[in-house]
């Protein structure tokens, strides 16, 4: 429970709340407003929370926490506190530690976090009460929301945490002091800002320090910037290539899922696991989740159970189906390392149903800073190694994939916005192809799928 005696401990500033008072829940979005509720205040660049708190008082919030007293508000309703962001991470880390029966296990990497972060609460759902980042809450205000839903009878909780430059990484694991740490990989997100992968990986690692024995860091083995990272934890690998302690063997496509097995140095099981996922890169975050399972102690069938009933979060790798018409939406965000593993999959289920064109629809890949020519001329290289047979591509770096895929051989449609696009391939798209959506998020890839198929399907 979320009371004034918390918050006194977690804030150390004077307020006129008495320590019986309760919240019934913290809240930063003013519209989301509930009875007995906690409003924080936050400003950013382009809004002030500070504007609104009169009315969340009025609509029936118990207190606010503020930074300044605006005119017409009653003083004894308000916490007023030098930073109302550093407050709002302040409450919910004290709230994390307050719950003495948990364990929290945070994930970061350039990809695959939030996949991960679905296959280890799913496997951990087999034995424990889960709670898991939602949507892409994995930023500093995205870590206290997913804090602050734990509840009385939660025993562990799947945090994602993501970063754009040195030190974020550090600061969000002060927030949530995890128990165990999943590093997934290191890759070319994030180059403009941090401007190397020696950087990137500097900043991941972040997560494993102060780790001691008692901690668990789960790495990828087949990364050999994540498998050489130093800890004081309890070291766990994962990989296929590699020797790791949980290894992947026997890997098969089976139609739109993919079939493997895996040999486990921490329980000496070997299990086989029937995943409603494609592609090796989802192998490698099922074994993530494999090694947190083990070592938490989900039985070996639990495991395989809970991968098998996974449910993913949107837009990663979304099968759709209209009519005859196979649609992978992987349009949450995009990078070099995640291009390549989508395109990769679009080939591989095109050659397992043994019909239809490979069909990619491809935007920018953002942040990539000096590396953006570069990486984008690579995925159009990329279309061609992996089958694409048509592609359509849009945004300014994509030209890049454009002039890439065409030396390939990959006939190409370049066009100059997402409506041009959605045109093209309402043109292209006949029965049994599969189409790929990726892109960063802020190219909106994955509107087409309102704009082209849902659109049709209505017309018919």
């Amino acid at each position: 429970m979320l009371d004034a005696a918390l918050l006194k401990r977690a804030l150390q500033v004077p307020m006129a709340l008495g320590d019986g008072e309760e919240f019934t829940d913290v809240v930063t979005d003013s519209r989301a407003i509930v009875p007995g509720c906690l409003f924080i205040a936050l400003k950013g660049e382009k809004f002030d929370g500070h504007r609104f708190v009169a009315q969340a008082l009025k609509e029936g919030a118990r207190a606010a926490v503020v930074s300044e007293v605006s005119a017409g508000v009653p003083k004894d309703r308000c916490v007023v506190v030098p930073d109302t962001l550093t407050a709002y991470q302040q409450i919910a880390s004290r709230y994390r530690l307050d719950k003495k029966g948990l364990t929290v296990i945070a994930i970061t990497g350039s990809n695959g976090k939030t996949s991960t972060k679905d296959c280890i609460a799913a496997v951990l759902g087999e034995k424990y009460r889960v709670i898991k980042t939602q949507a892409n809450f994995n930023n500093e205000i995205g870590l206290p929301k997913t804090l602050l839903t734990i509840q009385e009878d939660t025993e562990m909780a799947v945090v994602e945490m993501g970063m754009r430059g040195l030190g974020q990484i550090r600061a969000m694991k002060h927030i949530a002091y995890p128990d165990g740490a999943v590093i997934t990989n290191v890759g070319d997100t994030h180059l403009e800002l941090l401007g190397s992968l020696e950087n990137i990986a500097k900043a991941k690692s972040e997560i494993l320090e102060d780790f001691t024995a008692k901690n668990h860091a789960f790495l990828n083995g087949d990364d050999p910037r994540v498998s050489v990272m130093e800890t004081g934890a309890t070291v766990h690998t994962y990989g296929i290539d590699s020797d790791a302690d949980v290894k992947a063997v026997e890997i098969a496509a089976d139609g739109l899922r993919t079939v493997f097995t895996y040999r486990s140095k921490i329980t000496g099981a070997t299990q086989q696991v029937q995943l409603p996922l494609i592609g090796r890169h989802n192998v490698m975050n099922a074994l993530a989740a494999v090694a947190v399972g083990e070592v938490y102690g989900v039985p070996d069938d639990a495991i395989a159970r809970g991968l098998a009933n996974l449910k993913m979060t949107g837009m990663r790798q979304e099968i759709l189906h209209f009519g005859p018409v196979t649609v992978i939406n992987d349009a949450y965000n995009a990078s070099p390392a995640s291009m390549e593993a989508a395109l990769k999959t679009l080939g591989d289920v095109v050659k397992d149903q043994g019909k239809g064109r490979a069909i990619a629809v491809l935007a920018d890949m953002l942040e990539l800073g000096a590396h953006s020519r570069g990486g984008h001329t690579q995925v159009g290289e990329w279309c061609g190694k992996y089958g694409v047979d048509e592609l359509i591509c849009y945004g300014p770096e994509s030209r890049f994939t454009a002039e890439g895929a065409q030396k390939a051989g990959v006939p190409v449609h370049y066009a100059q916005d997402r409506a041009e696009a959605a045109l093209v391939l309402a043109r292209l798209v006949r029965p049994e192809d599969v189409v790929l959506l990726k892109g960063s998020h802020g190219m909106e890839v994955f509107k087409l799928i309102d704009e082209v198929f849902r659109k049709e399907a209505a017309s018919c």
